[in-house]
C-alpha cells in the first residue's frame, strides 16, 4: 500500500469529532454543565447511591489534583477574563474563548468522572481484559506449533478492529454528551475482548 492509499486515522477521526464538538458548544452557547447533571442524575439510579458518591468524591479528587491545584483553572480563566479597557468587540471575542475554556474544563471534570465509573465497574471488565489477553496469547502460542497461521482476511479485520474499537471507546469517554452510564463499561468490556482476538490473530512471523 502506497503513502497516497493509506487510510486515515481513527485517531485523526477522533480528534476531528471532538473539535466539531466542542466548536458547537463554544457557539451555541451551551453549557457542558447541563450535560454533566444529566449524566451524574444516572449515577445512583444505575450504579447505587454508594458507587455514585463514590464516583463523585473520586472524580472531584482527581480534577483538584490535575487541574485546580496546580493553577491550570486559574491560569485558564484569567487569561479569558475581559479588561475594562478592551473595546466592546475584542471584549465579546475573549467572552467567547472563556465559554469555550469553561466548556473545556467542564470536558475535563467530566472525563474524570468517566474514568471514575470505569474504576468503580473495574471488576465487571477487568476480569475480561485479563481473561482476553491471557486467552489470546495461549491461542498464538499454540498456533506456533500446529503451524495454525491465520488468513489473510482475519488478520486484516482484528487489525481494524484492533484500531476502531479502542478509538470508538476513546471517543465515548470524552465525548461531551451525556451517555448512559452503563455504556461506559460495556464499551470496556467490548474492547478487552477485541485486544484479545487481536492478540490471537495478529500475522506471526514466518
Amino acid at each position: 500500500m502506497t503513502h497516497s492509499q493509506k487510510q486515515v486515522s481513527p485517531l485523526t477521526i477522533w480528534c476531528f469529532g471532538l473539535g466539531l464538538i466542542l466548536l458547537w458548544l463554544a457557539i451555541s452557547g451551551q453549557s457542558m454543565n447541563q450535560y454533566l447533571q444529566k449524566e451524574q442524575q444516572q449515577y445512583a439510579r444505575r450504579l447505587g447511591k454508594d458507587n455514585a458518591l463514590w464516583i463523585m468524591r473520586t472524580g472531584n479528587r482527581l480534577y483538584a489534583a490535575t487541574i485546580a491545584k496546580p493553577g491550570i483553572q486559574n491560569f485558564l480563566l484569567e487569561r479569558t477574563t475581559p479588561d475594562r479597557k478592551m473595546g466592546e468587540g475584542l471584549a465579546k471575542v475573549i467572552e467567547l474563548f472563556q465559554g469555550v475554556v469553561k466548556n473545556f474544563l467542564s470536558l475535563i471534570q467530566q472525563l474524570l468522572y468517566r474514568i471514575s465509573v470505569l474504576l468503580a465497574c473495574l471488576p465487571f471488565w477487568g476480569v475480561m481484559f485479563i481473561a482476553a489477553i491471557v486467552d489470546g496469547l495461549l491461542i498464538r502460542k499454540i498456533r506456533y506449533h500446529d503451524f495454525h497461521y491465520t488468513s489473510p482476511l482475519q488478520n486484516l479485520w482484528s487489525r481494524r478492529a484492533s484500531k476502531w474499537i479502542p478509538g470508538l471507546f476513546l471517543y465515548l469517554i470524552i465525548i461531551p454528551l451525556p451517555v448512559p452510564v452503563l455504556l461506559i463499561p460495556a464499551a470496556a468490556w467490548l474492547t478487552a475482548l477485541c485486544l484479545g482476538w487481536w492478540t490471537a490473530n495478529w500475522q506471526k512471523k514466518v
